[in-house]
């Protein structure tokens, strides 16, 4: 569902709010500023329900990696830094096996980069790591070509005429209204104020979260499962994503 809101919309919602009355250049506030702080909000909201496990504003990204580490780390380097959009956060990724089955890769931290016995040893990759914002790592190293599948969070070019949008779905641009209210008032140091800025603020990112990480018409939330130890292959049970010892 896309239910879109104008920049316009957004500034004069939030004079409204902030009881700024006209916003115009010379003043307090003007619309340079209050565009920059609402590009500002906009862009750490879709990072912010992005993790909480929310997909609404994910893309992907394919191609196709090839036997063998990247020199001279033991691992496997997709380099991202060409996709288009350009990318915030990584937040999932697939393989192709041989066979033709899409294998969901889990995610390890970064202090286990070498737990793989790469750059020697290569198969079937395991998992992922995130290595820099447009970088990451397929561990352990691929023994053949696979096709692989990249979730990501895209950047998002900012608002800067009028008319320009903003996706609010089902009122989510609310977040964005009093998140940019809470940073004028601070200045002002207006703690009564602040405190229903902050409260009403909090209370439209319950909802949002309610409504964008619960499973539609079922009425519970996305349940994470041990999905890969459910397979019936027998060597890729759940302790197939444990590093060798």
């Amino acid at each position: 569902m896309s239910r879109t809101v104008t920049l316009l919309q957004l500034r004069t919602d939030i004079g409204d709010q902030a009881d700024l009355g006209q916003i115009q250049d010379g003043g307090r506030y003007t619309p340079a500023t209050l565009n920059r702080f609402i590009n500002q909000s906009i862009q750490r909201f879709r990072e912010r329900l992005s993790i909480e496990g929310a997909q609404h504003f994910l893309v992907s990204t394919t191609g196709t990696v090839t036997a063998g580490a990247t020199s001279p780390y033991p691992f496997k380097v997709i380099d991202l830094s060409a996709v288009s959009p350009s990318l915030v956060r990584t937040f999932g990724v697939d393989i192709t096996l041989p066979g033709g089955e899409v294998r969901t890769l889990p995610q390890q931290p970064f202090a286990d980069r070498d737990n793989f016995g790469g750059p020697v040893s290569k198969s079937e990759p395991r998992v992922w790591i995130h290595l820099q914002t447009r970088s990451i790592a397929l561990l352990p190293p691929p023994n053949q070509s696979y096709v692989y599948v990249v979730w990501y969070l895209p950047v998002l070019a900012d608002l800067v005429d009028d008319d320009d949008t903003f996706d609010g779905v089902a009122g989510w641009e609310d977040y964005v209204m009093w998140d940019v209210v809470i940073r004028m008032i601070t200045r002002d140091q207006y703690a009564t104020f602040y405190q229903m800025a902050v409260t009403e603020r909090d209370r439209c990112w319950a909802d949002i979260l309610r409504s964008a990480t619960h499973v539609s018409g079922v009425g519970g939330a996305v349940l994470g499962r041990d999905s890969l130890g459910a397979r019936s292959t027998g060597s890729r049970s759940g302790k197939g994503i444990l590093p060798p010892p």
